[in-house]
This record gives structure tokens, sequence and C-alpha cells, in this order.
């Protein structure tokens, strides 16, 4: 089994925070990284919706968070209410919560079920740290 590491949100935004569109693509790419290795890990194969919410519900399982992909018609919802691990983060190192969702937690996730479909682009319609109760992330292939 390959090992991944990847940077903690207070090293990725030491690494990045100058620099927060780099900090984006390397995000993407780890989460491609993750990603691909989740797949063959879980044997999650196609290029369906329901691939792109199993691996999203896979990877949510790992960092302690709600698996909570669905599919609903066309798209791919994932809902958070409970634990956050970039909002733990955020308030433990004194990282600024918007910055590190933006810049390492958003495109990770797009950079993970990028894997299943390169054309998925994800959309934050909801996000606590903008003071929303839930955070909501769409993924729509266009």
């Amino acid at each position: 089994m390959t090992e991944i590491s990847w940077p903690s949100p207070k090293e990725f935004y030491d690494q990045f925070k100058d620099d927060p569109e780099t900090g984006q693509k390397t995000a993407f790419k780890l989460g491609q990284e993750l990603g691909q290795e989740f797949m063959r890990r879980y044997g999650i194969k196609g290029d369906s919706l329901e691939a792109v919410a199993e691996l999203l519900n896979a990877m949510m399982s790992i960092v302690k968070c709600e698996p909570t992909a669905r599919v609903d018609g066309n798209k791919v919802i994932l809902r958070n209410t409970g634990f956050c691990l970039i909002m733990r983060a955020a308030i433990a190192f004194d990282i600024p919560w918007g910055w590190i969702d933006t810049y390492f937690a958003w495109p990770w996730l797009e950079g993970i079920a990028s894997n299943v479909r390169p054309d998925i682009k994800m959309k934050v319609e909801a996000a606590r740290y903008r003071g929303d109760p839930i955070c909501i992330h769409v993924f729509e292939v266009e």
C-alpha cells in the first residue's frame, strides 16, 4: 500500500500564505494523489457521480468528518454540520479559517473528485467560516 503524506494545515499556511495561488494548485494536486490512492484502496471504479460520492465519503471518513456525499440529480452534494478538521486547525493554530478553506481544503476536495471526473467543478454554497450553520459543497460536471 502506498504511503501518502500531506502537510498539516499549519504547515501549508506557513508555506503558502504569501503565494495562495500556488498553494491552491498544490492542494489540488495533493487531492489528486490522495484520491488516486483511495480509489485503488477501496476499489472505486468508473466515472459516475455515485463513484464521486463514494470517493468523497471514503475521504471524509478518514479525516473524521461526516461521510454525507450524496448524488442529487446531476450533482453530488456534500454537507458538513459536524466535526471539521479545518475549523479545528484554524482555531488551534490561529490560521485564517477562510484562507485555509479557500486555498487548501476546497481545492483538495476538488482534486480528490477530479480522479473520477476530471471535468467536475466544485461550488461552495454555504461555509461555516462565513457564518453559515453548515458547509455545503456541490460537485457538478460542466
